[in-house]
């Protein structure tokens, strides 16, 4: 898994550092791409669920408006490491061609899953619990399916 540290502006905490007790999601978004505003409550819920499960980090890469991204992940009740990628040094890193991205790692740090664009949330979240039930983390009875509003 890159490094998401290096020369990246985190505006409300620090990430957890990747360690190997638990796979890691990193999603990546814009305050211009419509999708990503839409989808941006039902990412906050999904990273709200697994908590305790995945570590979770939000990175928007507009780097001229550090206020806007606060207040637009605050409505959308995104609690998770946001940051604001002003160098573009994790979009290259990781390499993805459209927003909103995400990346799925498990806990030794290699990618399970990828996906991009507008694709249903719904599927990034039955990878979660694949790889969490692969890597024997107890999910539980809480971890039955949220409904997204974009998987209609």
């Amino acid at each position: 898994m890159p490094d998401l540290t290096a020369n990246v502006k985190w505006l409300n905490q620090l990430p957890p550092r990747a360690t190997h007790d638990q796979p890691y999601l990193v999603h990546f978004w814009t305050l211009s791409c419509a999708s990503c505003l839409t989808t941006l409550p039902d990412v906050s819920a999904l990273m709200k669920k697994y908590e305790s499960h995945i570590h979770a980090v939000s990175v928007n890469l507009e780097p001229e408006d550090d206020a806007e991204v606060t207040e637009q992940a605050k409505r959308a009740g995104l609690d998770a490491p946001l940051a604001i990628d002003e160098e573009a040094l994790l979009s290259d890193a990781f390499g993805y061609n459209f927003i909103p991205a995400f990346y799925l790692f498990d806990a030794s740090g290699q990618m399970r899953y990828f996906q991009q664009g507008q694709d249903h949330l719904g599927t990034l979240e039955q990878r979660i619990k694949r790889l969490l039930r692969k890597q024997r983390f107890p999910i539980g009875n809480r971890c039955t399916s949220l409904y997204f509003h974009n998987d209609r």
